[in-house]
């Protein structure tokens, strides 16, 4: 308990009991928490583009479908066909609607109903189809629902399910093709869904992962910013307060304990004080003043410190102004202004006149304070001395937009020029905390062994591995290899498939291969000279008259390279590739006597895989920009929620610091009475211990907090600085110890512990200086050792 201030004693008073101030720990604040993660939004877009791809492929499969239709259950197959088509096109209408329950079960749904059908291909339609049309339209659609399951499944399990699908498609497709060697077509048929459901498959896995990478780091980050804003604003509000007792109860129980003012000005002191600890009580959110009234308060401000001080109001021309700004500009104000008191007539031969000049406009203040007398050199002022460095530079500086400069020379008098301009600020103020460094989404999403460098690229987005595109250009050369091999019956000196194949080849390599993304300019016309090149050769090699059903297999791995393009970003080079491709179809077809029309079908075939490339691509960097966005607005509310904690609970603790030990002595000096010797004592001792709790508070605890005072009751000088920059002791058991120890043994003389900035070899340095001078060094592990 706070002793009492009556009490009469030949024993020295004891210090009031206070919690110490705790070291800045990690705390948890209720956040406002969105419940948008990356991987939820990744979701949803990847549910739109198979709605999309759905939309793209059903329609190229409509005419192959009523070409099929089985007669004997007409509704049963086109349930069939509106099932796997409806279904993803229904995920992708529904894909930012409704929960994600919901989408799976619809997902889930789409990948039974495939596997039902293919099933029920191979037990019940196991027979020739008519040729021309003897690709089963349920294997035109087989890519959307393998990528459906590898958006919900584990990624083993959409592997499997990628492989059977593959391997029913190659089965389906060998018994019913109505070429003359069905196996072939089959192995074939299989191998390219493998290829195709492998690249699907592991670009879908490959996003999700990333997502989860993306969620995880965000959060991490997100935690880090929060505890950096928490501990930013738990420091801002305790300089603050510290300002304030240093302004107003350390200055009044000097006051009193000097007996430097008389009982009226010492109770008006002691009042003014109550009340701005009350101020700080209330949590009420602080409402902007007007100009006049911030003049009105300067001048009853002024009248109470110095009597004689002239205030001049140049212009008030004022917004109003936040009620931070306008406390920080009485308070500095108020500093100096006492400090003038207290300083300015010592020695001086003649009376210390004092202004304070009011200059605003809509947007900036200009409040200076200045006097005529003895002046000081500020090179001299102690660097622990609170009066220049918070009360009047230090809290201007916290204040955004805000500054101080004190210009001074010994018998030249003091000049304090405050300054304040007015900022864009955010809806609520708040402190300012430094920013972090940016990091968007999209380059964590690039955070992937192999990815391409440049965050803003499709596939940095999609994080596409070294391991994953060697494993793809393995897979796209071993079943193209089959392709061009079974589809190469003329072998001459010139075998055109193979050369093909073998430019093909390197077609691959290259584009997938480490660059900076977009792909270098390059790198792309290369790519494009290969994938012509390829067309060239066919275009000789594929003889006239009827061919097998891969014969022009190099369409389909053209389609794939430009898709890889688009993933590089360039999507518009890609597209000239295609219209070249589409070009040399059309030649192909006239040579070989077809069409104009087939060979226009021949290329149209593969738009929809370039198509659904396209759309893709696009949707992800729409996320990306949006998830950056989702991040940045969330960031922000976190870190404001902990600012705003941190700021209320280390008000909280200041205040009820401040209330047990200076509020009895406050509400006593509030009475005009005597004042006796005993309590002038314990009004100083208050005050040192509150100094101490400003200028050492890594040193504010049990057992030094008593040991303190009971030394300067026995008349010993006792000095606490903490240089340590909120940095956490590593052993306060240790430490306090040590320095309760040396406090104890000391009967008189003066003792100066001082807790050393970072960086230096030893933790702490002890002055002790009566009769004989020791200095203690304290290492980081507790060992003194005198030098």
């Amino acid at each position: 308990m706070p002793p009492g201030n009556a009490r009469e004693a030949d024993a020295p008073p004891c210090p009031p009991k206070a919690r110490p101030d705790p070291d800045t720990a990690a705390r948890t604040y209720a956040t406002e928490v969105d419940d948008v993660s990356a991987t939820e939004r990744l979701t949803r877009m990847l549910y739109l583009g198979v709605g999309a791809t759905a939309l793209i492929f059903g329609v190229l499969s409509l005419d192959v479908f009523l070409r099929q239709v089985y007669s004997p259950f007409p509704v049963a197959s086109t349930l069939g066909w509106l099932f796997i088509v409806g279904l993803p096109a229904t995920l992708g209408f529904l894909s930012h609607v409704v929960p994600l329950r919901i989408l799976r079960r619809i997902a889930i749904t789409e990948g039974f109903t495939f596997s039902f059908i293919l099933c029920w291909w191979l037990v019940m339609r196991l027979e020739p189809l008519p040729a021309g049309a003897d690709v089963p339209w349920v294997l035109m659609l087989s890519g959307i629902p393998t990528v459906t399951i590898a958006i919900i499944v584990r990624p083993w399990t959409a592997r499997i399910y990628a492989l059977l699908a593959s391997i029913a498609s190659g089965l389906i497709r060998g018994a019913t093709s109505a070429e003359a060697s069905p196996l072939l077509v089959g192995l074939q048929d299989a191998l390219y869904m493998l290829l195709l459901s492998s690249v699907l498959v592991g670009l879908t896995l490959t996003i999700r992962r990333s997502a989860a990478r993306v969620d995880g780091e965000e959060y991490v980050r997100r935690a880090a910013e929060s505890e950096q804003a928490a501990r930013l604003a738990r420091r801002a509000e305790r300089q603050t307060i510290n300002a304030l007792v240093h302004d107003s109860v350390l200055s009044t129980l000097l006051m009193a304990g000097r007996n430097r003012a008389s009982p009226t000005v010492v109770a008006r002191q002691a009042r003014f004080t109550l009340d701005q600890l009350d101020a700080l009580s209330t949590e009420a959110p602080p409402t902007p003043i007007t100009g006049d009234d911030f003049a009105n308060e300067l001048r009853h401000q002024c009248q109470q410190l110095a009597a004689e001080v002239h205030v001049t109001i140049l212009q008030n021309d004022l917004k109003p102004i936040p009620a931070p700004v306008v406390r920080a500009l009485l308070g500095a104000a108020g500093e100096a202004l006492r400090n003038s008191v207290a300083a300015a007539g010592v020695g001086h031969p003649h009376e210390v006149h004092r202004r304070v000049i009011l200059s605003a406009d809509r947007n900036a203040i200009h409040l200076a304070v200045t006097d005529d007398g003895v002046g000081f050199d500020s090179a001299r002022v102690p660097d622990h001395r609170l009066g220049i460095v918070e009360s009047i530079v230090g809290r201007m500086e916290r204040l955004p937009g805000g500054s101080a400069v004190i210009t001074s020379r010994p018998g030249d008098g003091v000049t304090v020029d405050l300054f304040w301009v007015r900022t864009i600020a955010p809806a609520i103020w708040a402190p300012p905390v430094a920013a972090p460094p940016a990091v968007t989404a999209t380059s964590l999403l690039a955070r992937i062994p192999g990815a391409a460098p440049r965050p803003l690229s499709f596939s940095a987005s999609l994080g596409i591995s070294v391991h994953l595109s060697r494993l793809v250009v393995v897979l796209f050369i071993v079943v193209h290899s089959v392709l061009a091999a079974a589809n190469s019956d003329r072998i001459t000196v010139m075998p055109l498939g193979i050369f093909a194949f073998l430019v093909l080849s390197s077609a691959a390599i290259l584009v997938t291969g480490d660059a900076a993304d977009p792909m270098p300019m390059i790198r792309t016309l290369g790519v494009l000279l290969l994938c012509t090149v390829t067309a060239v050769l066919m275009f000789f090699h594929i003889p006239s008259g009827p061919v097998g059903p891969f014969a022009h297999w190099h369409l389909g791995a053209i389609t794939l390279l430009l898709v890889v393009l688009v993933a590089r970003g360039r999507t518009g080079w890609a597209w000239a590739g295609y219209a070249m491709m589409a070009l040399s179809s059309i030649a192909l077809a006239v040579r070989t006597g077809l069409t104009v029309g087939d060979g226009v079908l021949q290329a149209s075939s593969h738009a929809g895989t370039l198509l659904a490339g396209t759309l893709f691509a696009v949707a992800l960097r729409h996320y990306s920009r949006n998830l950056d966005e989702l991040y940045r607005d969330r960031m922000q509310r976190e870190t404001f929620v902990a600012r705003t904690g941190a700021t209320t609970s280390e008000r909280q603790v200041q205040v009820a610091r401040l209330n047990a030990m200076a509020r009895p002595s406050l509400e006593r000096l509030t009475r005009i009475d005597p004042v006796t010797d005993f309590q002038r004592d314990e009004f100083l001792l208050i005050e040192a211990s509150l100094r101490d709790a400003i200028r050492a508070r890594c040193l504010f605890v049990e057992p030094i907090i008593g040991a303190a005072w009971a030394a300067r009751s026995r008349g010993v000088e006792v000095v606490l600085l903490d240089d340590s920059g909120d940095r956490p002791l590593a052993s306060v058991v240790l430490m306090a110890a040590i320095v309760s120890g040396e406090l104890d043994r000391l009967t008189q003389g003066r003792l100066t512990v001082r807790v050393l900035p970072p960086g230096r070899p030893e933790f702490a340095t002890i002055i002790v200086e009566s009769g004989q001078s020791r200095i203690l060094l304290v290492s980081r592990d507790g060992i003194v050792r005198e030098r």
